[in-house]
């Protein structure tokens, strides 16, 4: 009777174990969006989840926690266990009696260490980061439940943890901040792909996205050589000439060979009356060659402007658009300049 009520309080310990294994990984890897969206259609597992969850510092110490608790009684139970049930296997065998029991003691230790590693950690954790979304909404009251019950302990361990930290001059790390390098956050993105989570589109804007922060104006302007431009001489028809061979939307406007703005064509084709052309210029943007393409993006949202010359030592370099940028994130765009 006593070796089947250990067995069976092996039995649960180990289950306990699994259980705690579990939740720890489930999460932690678990989408905290899916959750929220299932949590707002009314779904009571999705609400504690939800809950766990931006908490998770709090229920990953009450995970660890029931797992250290488990493991010791595994350990004290597991082995005496054991080491009863292989006693009668050993002596049935022949081993003599003065060697039975170091090799009963050291059978049960590998017999529970194998269940604890297999059964209790290695397997509940692979469960757990394929079945995430599941095992979370799941057990998620079970482990509220147990968080509730032993939050003085949490408390009073986290203490002990903090003032020993403190006496090293360390601060403690919150398990839920998890900051990754940008090349590890590339091969994250590229282990997604290679998992099917991102499609090849959506793997290169991505990638486009990290590119986009090293580049600067002239890795994207169109060269001066194929501006097309409009002199503020230019009659009003010249000018509409232009436009319409050339068929731009956007023109800067010289003035002695300088550049002193840039005129929309749509504006011309809006008048009744032919006018001169310094009353459709507006402002442009004027960047050096060696901008960040970031930077002249900034003050394109800020001034409202879609288009910048490019100067080098205050010669004339070229122009980029609002759609040069954007090529460089979601691919080649129709544009004008095209």
């Amino acid at each position: 009777m006593g070796t089947t009520f250990s067995l069976i309080t092996f039995i649960l310990l180990l289950v306990l174990t699994a259980f705690f294994v579990a939740m720890e990984f489930a999460i932690v890897k678990v989408r905290s969006t899916r959750i929220e969206q299932l949590s707002k259609s009314g779904d009571n597992k999705a609400v504690a989840a939800k809950k766990v969850i931006e908490h998770l510092d709090e229920y990953l110490a009450a995970c660890q926690l029931g797992i250290t608790i488990t493991a010791l009684g595994i350990g004290m139970v597991g082995e005496s266990t054991f080491e009863f049930m292989l006693h009668p296997l050993f002596s049935s065998v022949g081993i003599p009696e003065s060697w039975i029991h170091p090799f009963t003691i050291g059978g049960a230790f590998v017999i529970a260490t194998f269940l604890h590693v297999v059964v209790g950690e290695m397997a509940p954790k692979t469960v757990a980061i394929q079945k995430a979304e599941a095992i979370t909404l799941a057990f998620a009251k079970p482990i509220i439940f147990f968080y509730k019950i032993m939050y003085p302990f949490i408390y009073i361990l986290n203490g002990a943890a903090r003032i020993i930290l403190k006496m090293f001059n360390m601060k403690p790390a919150k398990e839920s901040e998890v900051f990754h390098t940008e090349e590890e956050l590339k091969q994250l993105i590229y282990d997604s792909h290679e998992g099917g989570e991102i499609n090849e589109s959506e793997l290169h804007h991505i990638n486009q996205a990290f590119k986009f922060d090293n580049l600067v104006a002239k890795d994207v302007m169109i060269e001066r050589q194929y501006v097309k431009t409009l002199d503020i001489n230019d009659h009003f028809e010249e000018a509409i000439q232009k436009i319409k061979r050339n068929a731009y939307t956007r023109y800067p406007v010289t003035k002695n060979n300088e550049i002193i703005g840039f005129i929309h064509s749509k504006s011309l084709f809006n008048v009744e009356q032919p006018t001169d052309l310094e009353h459709f210029i507006n402002p442009i943007i004027n960047a050096e060659i060696e901008t960040p393409l970031k930077h002249i993006l900034e003050i394109m949202k800020k001034e409202k402007v879609h288009i910048a010359t490019v100067y080098s030592n205050s010669e004339f370099q070229g122009i980029i658009t609002l759609e040069n940028i954007l090529e460089e994130i979601v691919g080649d765009i129709e544009d004008e300049y095209n």
